[in-house]
């Protein structure tokens, strides 16, 4: 399956990084955009691995509402 994720990139020819607004757990950094890119990509495949793994017995799931300031 093909999904399209945006990527923000900050920096300079010094470095870059970037970060992933719809999987906020993703950071990545790199010398070139080209290596940014490359990271992120594969961070987004680990995110998504590790997501289906199943709980543990112990663990409780539970839902909450939060009120935010409009």
């Amino acid at each position: 399956m093909l999904r399209k994720y945006s990527l923000v990139i900050e920096g300079d020819a010094a470095g870059y990084s970037a970060y992933v607004p719809e999987l906020p757990t993703i950071l990545v950094t790199g010398r070139t955009v080209e290596e940014l890119t490359a990271r992120a990509g594969e961070a987004i495949k680990i995110y998504w691995e590790s997501v289906r793994v199943r709980p543990s017995a112990e663990s409780m799931v539970r839902e909450i509402e939060v009120e935010l300031p409009a």
